[in-house]
């Protein structure tokens, strides 16, 4: 349309010999082809590197961290970037600058998730054009399966949060002991530490006996995708609960502990299983 307006108003000043829409025809035309230099180096000399992504869960959104970077002594307008069918982020970057974003994608199946190609466009300054670039980093985050709540592992019927929360309660402290990575934070015994005498672990009488298992034979009635799901809610569960568990799958076995270290791995395996 741009284009044509051009051309019809050459035509009209040509036709009727004037020049006040002679010039406004030249300039319009001139405009669009600044526009198109302008338009190209607002993408050019940019630099984008990957950073990490971060784990989630199935339905939800994974977050991928990115580091953006200006390469030259000017500033970049209005910079918009998204996965391919994903939702896009506009940014501006000043001169020499470093800027660290996140971009979102939805995870739609457990496992490895690729978020795709990464596309930068923009159209600046008017409008008119645009300029783009498809650019495939190397960057995936994890997807763990979807908690669902079911049958509890130890029993024949499903019982709530409250009733969970009583049996993980009434040990007895029975002291301290140093701490180790992975120990959950509801357990630090801040107290000493503030008194300097270093990082100690409150002890509970009762926890080894509350040892339980996720086994994978402990829901027979449910699909492989079903199990994997209830097993990720009941290791949220016992892990909110302070509850040592571990993790029992037909190619690997997760001894029993707690801290969000193993609830990690835990989840990991979780989603990375391939079945029987």
């Amino acid at each position: 349309m741009y284009l044509l307006s051009c051309i019809v108003l050459f035509l009209v000043a040509t036709n009727y010999q004037n020049n006040l829409i002679h010039a406004v025809a030249f300039l319009l035309i001139a405009l669009g082809i600044i526009t198109i230099h302008f338009t190209f180096l607002n993408l050019s000399g940019v630099k984008i590197a990957a950073l990490k992504g971060h784990n989630t869960f199935v339905g939800d959104m994974a977050e991928f961290s990115l580091l953006i970077e200006s390469s030259s002594q000017r500033g970049y307008d209005n910079i918009q970037l998204g996965w391919t069918g994903g939702i896009k982020q506009s940014i501006y970057i000043d001169s020499d600058e470093k800027k660290q974003i996140g971009l979102y994608a939805v995870a739609q199946t457990r496992g490895r998730f690729y978020p795709g190609i990464l596309k930068l466009e923009t159209h600046y300054p008017l409008g008119l054009l645009r300029a783009w670039s498809w650019v495939e980093l190397d960057i995936t985050s994890i997807v763990y399966p979807k908690p669902i709540k079911g049958r509890h592992p130890d029993q024949s019927i499903e019982i709530g949060d409250s009733e969970l929360g009583r049996d993980s309660g009434g040990d007895d402290f029975i002291g301290l002991e140093a701490y180790q990575p992975g120990a959950s934070i509801r357990h630090i015994a801040w107290k000493p530490y503030a008194q300097g005498r270093g990082l100690f672990v409150k002890k509970f009488g009762g926890q080894s006996s509350r040892q339980l298992w996720l086994d994978w034979q402990d829901w027979p009635e449910l699909a492989s995708e079903g199990r994997l799901s209830v097993m990720c809610y009941w290791a949220q569960r016992f892990e909110h609960n302070n509850i040592e568990y571990g993790l029992n799958l037909p190619t690997l076995k997760i001894p029993p502990n707690s801290g969000p270290e193993h609830l990690e791995r835990v989840l990991i395996a979780l989603a990375l299983f391939q079945g029987e």
